[in-house]
C-alpha cells in the first residue's frame, strides 16, 4: 500500500494515547484524514480520561479505550456503540494503516499498540524529533514503516498536518473543534443558572487555575488579583472550571470576589467544561486542557504559561507547540510569559512556580482588558 493512496485504504486505526488537551489539538487531523479517506473505517484509539470528548468526535467510525491487563496484555473499552466490535474485526483483519499523532515523548503505550496492530503501514513521528523523545523512547522507530522527523518548534496543529502530508493528504490547518451535545449545553446552562432559574446577564469570565505540574500554576494570589482586575473591568462574574484538585484555589478565589463566583471544579465532565466554556466571553487558564477547550469554542483565551520569553521553542510547555489555536486569528489568545529567572534559561526547570510567579499581575490584567477590546469579548 502506498503511503500517498489513502483513497483506497479500507481501516485505520488512530492511536491518540495522551491528555485532554493534546486530543483536542489532534481534531484538524481527524477532520483532514476523514476527508482524505472517505471511504474508511477510522478507529479511535484514547485514554479512558479522553473518552467523554472523543465518544461525539464525528470525524471517526468508532472508539476504544485500551488499558493493561493484570498479568500483562491490553484490554480494551468501546466508549462508541460498536466501537469494540469494529476495532474486533478491523484487527482480525488487519489494519490497513495505524498512525499515532503524537509528536513527542510517548508515555502512553501509543507505539506499542502500533506495533501490535497488525497494521500493513505504521505511521508517526521518529524518536529523535526531541532530546526528551530520544531519552525516553529509544529504539521506537523501529515500529514504524513511515518515521517522520518534521522542523522542530512547530505547533502540534502544523506538526499533525504535516503526518497528514506525508500521507499523501491536503494538510488541515483549520480551527479545533468538539461535537457538543444538546444535553451538555444545557447542563451548562443549569450550573450556570441563578436558584431561581433565571440567568445573571452580566459577562462571564470562565477561569480555570490548574494545571498538570506546579510550575505551571500561577500563584493563587496574584491570580486573584488578576482576574479581580479584569472582572471589575468588564462588571462580570466567574466560573471557575477544573478537577477537584483545584477547590482550594477556587475558595481564595471566591473570597476575594464575593457574589461573582460560580466553582464549578470538580463538578463537570470535559464535554460540559467545555459548553460552560462556550458561554463564556473571555476564558483565562493555565498551559494546559481548558485552554484547548476555550480555543474550540471560539472563545477568547488568556493564557499564564511558565516558559519564559526567547526559551526553547521545541520545549514541551513552549507556546510555540501548545499555545491555544485560533486557526490565525492572533488576536483571540494572548500567551502571558515571564522572563526567566535564574537559574533558570532556556525554560523553567524548577519543581514549584517559580518562573511563571514573575509575572506581574497589574500587566498581565492590562494586557487581558485589551485582549477583550480587541475581541469584542464574544465567542464565534
Amino acid at each position: 500500500m502506498s503511503v500517498c493512496d489513502l483513497a483506497s485504504v479500507g481501516s485505520i486505526l488512530v492511536i491518540k494515547l495522551d491528555e485532554a488537551g493534546d486530543f483536542v489539538m489532534a481534531t484538524p487531523f481527524l477532520r483532514g484524514l476523514r476527508a482524505a479517506a472517505p471511504q474508511a473505517r477510522i478507529l479511535l484509539a484514547v485514554r479512558e480520561a479522553v473518552a467523554d470528548l472523543a465518544l461525539t468526535c464525528r470525524w471517526v467510525d468508532g472508539v476504544v479505550a485500551p488499558r493493561p491487563k493484570e498479568g500483562g496484555g491490553i484490554d480494551f473499552r468501546g466508549i462508541t456503540p460498536g466501537g469494540l466490535k469494529l476495532f474486533a474485526e478491523c484487527y482480525r483483519a488487519g489494519f490497513d494503516l495505524a498512525l499515532v499523532p503524537r509528536y513527542d515523548f510517548d508515555r502512553h503505550g501509543a507505539t506499542t499498540l502500533a506495533a501490535n496492530s497488525r497494521a500493513k503501514l505504521v505511521a508517526g513521528f521518529s524518536e529523535r524529533v526531541t532530546p526528551w523523545k530520544a531519552e525516553g523512547n529509544p529504539g521506537f522507530d523501529r515500529a514504524y514503516g513511515l518515521a517522520l522527523a518534521p522542523p522542530p518548534g512547530r505547533h502540534e496543529v502544523e506538526q499533525n498536518a504535516a503526518l497528514l502530508e506525508a500521507l499523501g493528504a491536503r494538510p488541515d490547518l483549520g480551527l479545533l473543534e468538539l461535537t457538543l451535545t444538546a444535553e451538555d449545553r444545557e447542563e451548562a446552562r443549569r450550573l450556570l443558572g441563578t436558584a431561581d432559574g433565571s440567568m445573571d446577564d452580566r459577562p462571564l469570565i470562565a477561569v480555570a487555575p490548574g494545571a498538570a505540574s506546579p510550575r505551571r500554576v500561577y500563584p493563587a494570589d496574584r491570580l486573584a488579583a488578576v482576574v479581580s482586575t479584569v472582572a471589575a473591568g468588564l462588571d462580570a462574574r466567574l466560573v471557575l472550571l477544573g478537577t477537584g484538585e483545584e477547590r482550594p484555589v477556587a475558595g481564595a478565589l471566591s473570597a476575594a470576589l464575593p457574589g461573582r463566583v460560580i466553582d464549578l471544579t470538580g463538578a463537570t465532565r470535559l464535554r460540559v467544561a467545555a459548553a460552560v466554556m462556550a458561554e463564556a466571553a473571555l476564558a483565562i487558564t493555565m498551559d494546559s486542557a481548558p485552554a484547548h477547550l476555550a480555543a474550540a469554542m471560539g472563545v477568547p483565551v488568556a493564557v499564564f504559561s511558565c516558559h519564559p520569553l526567547g526559551g526553547d521553542p521545541n520545549h514541551f510547555h513552549a507556546p510555540e507547540r501548545f499555545c491555544p489555536w485560533t486557526g490565525g486569528r492572533e488576536e483571540r489568545a494572548l500567551v502571558l510569559r515571564p522572563a526567566a529567572v535564574p537559574p533558570c534559561a532556556t525554560s523553567c526547570v524548577a519543581a514549584e512556580a517559580h518562573c511563571i510567579a514573575a509575572i506581574d499581575p497589574a500587566d498581565a490584567a492590562r494586557r487581558i482588558l485589551t485582549l477583550v477590546g480587541a475581541t469584542g469579548g464574544t465567542a464565534g
